[in-house]
């Protein structure tokens, strides 16, 4: 219940109050579980750091750097897709990253993520990439138009977009030798396509 009203109105804008009347409770009831609305957050959002600690660990017992990057793509597709319908832990919501960021222990999870995307060597191009695939993906699982595709197709498709936005910055296309001249540079270029409306 929380988790909807949180998506709805995001962290700031969701009181104790909006969730002790979804859930059909007193005030009281929601204080006696939970101290604070950050501890509301945190029993929803562990979970999801969980699953990707799980992750992580997993992609960094392979050997090979390019391996442990693909491991922590696809692992992060698959867990988009299992949780397309409950979009709020990975809404970029402030309120959540001011929340995760005074916990060490969840930083410390999206910290080693991030790593493994990225390796030890990476530059802004590949942080720009990465971020946009990300974005895009958690799009995808969240836009309410894709909900009629299945999670293995979608997922699939999530998958291949994730890899082609990646793969742009890891081998970039070389410039062409001379580039042609854009119309609007060349001499009467507006006169020569211009014709009367007919």
């Amino acid at each position: 219940m929380a988790v909807e009203l949180f998506a709805e109105h995001g962290v700031q804008g969701t009181s104790l109050q909006m969730i002790a009347d979804r859930i059909g409770v007193g005030k009281a009831a929601v204080y006696y579980q939970f101290r604070s609305k950050e501890d509301i957050v945190l029993a929803v959002i562990r979970p999801v750091f969980d699953d990707v600690a799980r992750l992580v660990e997993s992609a960094e017992a392979l050997p090979q750097k390019e391996s442990r990057r693909d491991a922590a793509i696809a692992g992060l597709v698959a867990l988009m897709v299992a949780l397309r319908n409950a979009s709020f832990p990975f809404r970029r919501d402030r309120q959540i990253d001011r929340i995760v960021a005074r916990h060490p222990e969840l930083r410390a999870v999206t910290d080693r993520f991030y790593g493994l995307l990225l390796g030890p060597d990476h530059d802004d191009a590949t942080r720009v990439a990465m971020t946009v695939a990300i974005t895009g993906i958690y799009c995808c699982a969240t836009d309410p138009t894709l909900q009629n595709i299945a999670a293995p197709e979608l997922g699939a498709a999530m998958l291949d977009c994730f890899k082609l936005c990646v793969a742009r910055v890891s081998a970039p296309v070389p410039p062409a030798a001379n580039p042609p001249t854009p119309a609007a540079t060349q001499p009467d270029a507006a006169l020569r396509d211009w014709a009367p409306c007919r």
